[in-house]
């Protein structure tokens, strides 16, 4: 670092891209990962899975299954797939703040 320049932030993402604390998460986080992994526009639809996810893993300390997610959100597994092309891992739980499942990967 030269003088005069400011130190880099840390980054608030893990080396799989997932968010290191979901205190992190808020809309522009959410779009900077959507943006990263080809996912959007962003629409009601991907929030409400989005939403719904954050609060699962809020209250159960795991991320639900897509069984779950089409149950409550009213879409279907070929949507939420839709929506989330890349896994509803890789998608929906990291643009959710969602730590990265174990043995993911």
């Amino acid at each position: 670092m030269t003088e005069g320049q400011t130190p880099e932030p840390e980054s608030s993402f893990d080396e799989d891209g997932f968010l290191k604390a979901m205190s992190d998460l808020n809309p522009a986080v959410v779009q900077e990962l959507a943006d990263k992994n080809d996912i959007g526009p962003l629409t009601e639809e991907h929030w409400r899975v989005i939403e719904f996810v954050k609060e699962y893993y809020q209250t159960y300390g795991t991320g639900p299954p897509v069984v779950k997610i089409g149950k409550t959100t009213g879409l279907s597994r070929d949507e939420i797939c839709t929506l989330f092309p890349c896994g509803v891992v890789r998608g929906a739980y990291r643009l959710a703040g969602l730590p990265r499942p174990p043995g993911c990967f």
